[in-house]
């Protein structure tokens, strides 16, 4: 009986990997598919009229100059319209986890509320994410340099691709308000809900993987997968609406230092993130008996789920599809 239960705990975890790794799989895969979808739909509407008047003389000339066209002002349209794509994308790419989680979705994974928040202890989390920015911008100055001299960067992509999306209107609204959303709602809501029946500690990291991994680009993964921790946290301490918050805070003011291209307030923002580095090591030092709090509160429900889980084939090629695409991103 020991035997048989074992093994159905075993098959029970390999099922809910395959279901949280197919579901974040779908909504990538959906994200990436209907935003191209979107900017070609605007763009064909956008000049119908030139193509089709290309189109009515159609010879091996014009189906050359038609094609050049098109992939022209697709590239124009990326720019402009790469955040509606991105917003309407995620709000599809959610389907699926309606598909997984059912009704549960509405009624237990959003709406829940653990415990209230104090605005204190909101202001603390906040200080800890802004002490992740510091952390990385200090491992970011001792190894960027090492990359570069190896014909990369860890963070070319990442500022190439922050910036062409917040100059614009819709990328602005994709960055600091619908990303924030749908991806709490993502992570915090759905794959953090279903995985928690094998403890908190098990559900935060795993569902801060793959929110890390999700991003594809190495050095972001690395800062999103620390944010992600506490996010979880405050996901699962108190509600879904205060992570939601913090995500949108942390990525306005990306938003806002992209538009803002003042140096003295991208200099006091570092000098913030430094400054809230030291006090979250202080803090983590201080408050050690906190830390050892939620190790023994969130235990795994089972000895063995960390390494069942990390054995699942999904989830290893999950990381291994996600983590290739982060470094050939780093030299591409």
């Amino acid at each position: 009986m020991q035997y048989l239960a074992a093994s159905s705990d075993r098959m029970q975890i390999r099922r809910d990997i395959r279901g949280v790794v197919l579901g974040v799989a779908g909504f990538i895969l959906t994200l990436q598919i209907v935003a191209i979808l979107v900017i070609f739909i605007i763009v064909i509407i956008q000049n119908f009229d030139v193509i089709v008047h290309i189109s009515e003389q159609i010879d091996e000339t014009t189906t050359n100059a038609l094609s050049g066209y098109i992939l022209s002002v697709l590239a124009e349209a990326m720019d402009e319209y790469l955040g509606l794509g991105m917003m309407i994308g995620m709000i599809c790419g959610l389907a699926w986890l309606i598909i997984i989680r059912g009704k549960r979705f509405f009624t237990s994974d959003i709406p829940r509320v653990n415990s209230k928040a104090k605005f204190g202890t909101l202001f603390l989390l906040l200080l800890f994410i802004f002490g992740v920015q510091g952390f990385m911008a200090l491992a970011l100055v001792v190894f960027e340099p090492l990359f570069n001299q190896g014909g990369g960067s860890l963070t070319d992509v990442l500022d190439e691709s922050t910036t062409s999306l917040a100059i614009t209107v819709w990328g602005a609204l994709y960055i600091a308000l619908i990303g924030p959303i749908c991806e709490e709602l993502v992570f915090r809501g759905a794959v953090m809900r279903k995985l928690e029946r094998y403890g908190s500690n098990f559900a935060i990291i795993v569902s801060s993987l793959l929110f890390a991994l999700y991003h594809m680009i190495l050095f972001q993964a690395v800062f999103a997968f620390f944010i992600g921790i506490i996010l979880a946290y405050t996901a699962g301490r108190f509600s879904l609406k205060w992570a939601i918050l913090l995500h949108m805070i942390n990525n306005g003011i990306a938003v806002l230092l992209t538009y803002v291209d003042n140096e003295i307030l991208a200099t006091a923002m570092g000098l913030i993130y430094i400054v809230s580095f030291v006090v979250m090591v202080v803090v983590l030092a201080v408050r050690r008996d906190l830390l050892a709090a939620q190790r023994t509160a969130g235990a795994p429900s089972e000895p063995r789920v960390f390494s069942r889980a990390f054995a699942s084939p999904w989830l290893i090629s999950y990381i291994a599809i996600t983590g290739l695409i982060s470094v050939w991103l780093i030299f591409a």
